[in-house]
């Protein structure tokens, strides 16, 4: 399947949508107002409004369609649901009201997920974001970055939706999982593939240092500065639940530390100090992280990027991906594993 398998017309989606979205809210509602929103490798954004049919305030809403040409493709909208389902109450952790989901490629062409829209705009650490909103919102917006995440990994999991989609979860395996699923993300489970000997030995040195996860949390996946919205130095919304998955809850803290993240700042996602976030997050998870957990973590977020990137690269030579955006990634695979043999270094 490929994009232009994917009707996108307003007419299309109203016409498939409608039904779906009136028999999920159990109201007759009319959908218009569709408008792209540009952004994003991934899943494709699209806002539109859905008005009672019997009178009444619109819904603002959101649809994110899971593009068979994505970065990470192939999709599935449940978990994603499932987890900002489970998170609908959370203070700590706002998170976009969710509607309703289909994994049936029958409904519109591709796994879809329906959420409220949130206000707010994306910060990015190397846009100079940081130093405009000046330290007093960097500072509010660091404690609900950090609450945030400690939050989330407080969550028990296994009395939510999650655990029927996760089932039991071997807390001595979460490393490996995530080691094979980025090998098999990157094309390399075949034989036949060309894995660069970096990521051999990054792989190897993975799988040796491997630690037990100290409990089993649910883990955002992409936890950083760029998938949240904020307003006025306050977080309205975390975004982008598509990695979600049961793991350490060293993996999301690592990840949101990444070097690469920063913008040059040296801060976390360019906002906070990294002892600072991490002691944030201590004292409202009430867990110290280890150390030597967090460099190992590290060290998998880089072999996840450079996975990601060398992934992106190969879609678009196989004509699996037309996205020039992702063609140009691969000029990042150098010095994503230059970086990777740092952090292993360090690690030793």
């Amino acid at each position: 399947m490929t994009e232009a398998c994917i009707d996108l017309s307003a007419e299309h989606l109203s016409r498939r949508l409608s039904p779906f979205l009136s028999a999920t809210l159990k109201r007759p509602l009319r959908l218009d107002g569709w408008r792209r929103f540009a952004a994003g490798f991934s899943w494709i954004t699209i806002g539109f409004q859905a008005t009672p049919q019997e009178g009444g305030d619109p819904l603002e809403l959101i649809l994110r369609i899971g593009d068979p040409q994505g970065l990470l493709a192939p999709y599935r909208a449940e978990p994603e649901y499932r987890a900002m389902e489970a998170l609908q109450s959370l203070a700590a952790l706002p998170v976009p009201h969710v509607f309703g989901f289909s994994d049936d490629p029958g409904v519109i062409g591709a796994p879809f997920l329906i959420s409220g829209r949130v206000e707010g705009d994306t910060p990015m650490p190397w846009k100079g974001e940081a130093e405009a909103r000046g330290e007093a919102q960097n500072a509010s917006l660091g404690d609900d970055f950090a609450d945030g995440l400690a939050a989330l990994h407080a969550v028990d999991w296994t009395q939510t939706g999650l655990h029927r989609l996760w089932g039991d979860v071997d807390r001595g395996t979460v490393a490996h999982e995530q080691i094979d699923f980025w090998w098999r993300h990157a094309g390399f489970a075949d034989e036949a593939s060309q894995a660069p000997p970096q990521m051999h030995h990054a792989m190897r040195w993975l799988r040796r240092h491997a630690p037990a996860a100290p409990r089993v949390t649910i883990v955002h996946g992409d936890y950083r500065v760029g998938n949240f919205l904020q307003v006025d130095g306050r977080i309205t919304a975390v975004l982008d639940w598509e990695l979600v998955h049961p793991g350490d809850p060293h993996e999301d803290l690592a990840w949101a530390a990444l070097r690469v993240f920063s913008g040059g700042t040296g801060r976390v996602g360019g906002i906070m100090e990294r002892e600072a976030f991490f002691e944030r997050y201590a004292q409202q998870a009430g867990f110290m992280p280890d150390a030597d957990v967090l460099r190992y973590y590290e060290v998998l977020g880089l072999f996840k990027s450079a996975s990601m990137l060398l992934g992106a690269a190969q879609r678009v030579e196989s004509g699996r991906g037309r996205d020039v955006r992702m063609a140009s990634m691969g000029f990042q695979v150098t010095s994503t594993l230059l970086e990777l043999n740092r952090l292993m270094t360090e690690a030793a």
